[in-house]
């Protein structure tokens, strides 16, 4: 069935009502990586950095001025854009390619731009990978508690009064000391069961044959359904 076409007052309702809305300009410019599932898109407004699932926002302007993820993430997309990084995937079709990128810059005498790569890359992972651990598991409950944890002991670290120099070594060393006083009292439990290599590779294969039973099924009750 062919969807309506929505007429301009619809779209400006839909525009009006929206929670985010995010219009491209003329001077918008994205970038996908293939091989990261990661997009980066710059508007004259905003920079929206999305996987598959999610998406941060970043406003340009801040109280305090331009915003710094904004920056970095625009310098990053130029970055990628003026480098040849694109490969084909294994459809034949051309795309860009994050770990190329990587090879190219870190291959190049200069280093600057590898540099601001590298730390826009750390950043990312930084801000990645506690976004879906959130869950009803026992470890998937205790990595958000030690990660809070964590962040607490960074805080106090950096905040508290400095009435001498502090290295970033003594900055570490503060934090684990905060971090062992937090978990004192905590009972301890089994959260990772021992499991050698074999056992770990047969339950990642006996997952992905479920999975791929799991849409047989689907395909032969669509085709039932037809």
């Amino acid at each position: 069935m062919n969807q309506k076409k929505e007429t301009k007052g619809e779209m400006e309702r839909r525009i009006k009502s929206a929670v985010l809305f995010v219009p491209k300009t003329r001077d918008t410019k994205s970038i996908y990586f293939d091989d990261k599932g990661l997009r980066i898109t710059i508007t004259d407004d905003y920079a929206v950095i999305s996987t598959g699932a999610h998406s941060h926002v970043f406003d340009k302007l801040t109280l305090s001025g331009i915003s710094r993820p904004y920056m970095y993430a625009e310098h990053f997309v130029d970055i990628a854009l003026n480098n040849d990084c694109k490969v084909k995937d294994a459809k034949g079709e051309t795309v860009y390619s994050y770990s190329k990128l990587f090879e190219l810059l870190k291959a190049k005498e200069e280093k600057l731009e590898y540099n601001l790569a590298w730390y826009v890359d750390l950043w990312l992972m930084n801000i990645f990978s506690p976004l879906y651990s959130i869950a009803e598991t026992e470890v998937a409950s205790f990595m958000v508690y030690e990660e809070y944890l964590h962040n607490i002991a960074r805080q106090v670290a950096t905040l508290e009064e400095k009435t001498e120099d502090v290295t970033n070594l003594q900055f570490v060393d503060k934090v684990i000391t905060l971090m062992k006083k937090y978990i004192e009292g905590i009972s301890e439990t089994v959260i990772f069961p021992k499991k050698t290599d074999e056992e770990r590779m047969q339950q990642e294969i006996d997952a992905l044959q479920q999975v791929a039973i799991e849409k047989d099924i689907m395909n032969e009750s669509d085709g039932d359904g037809k």
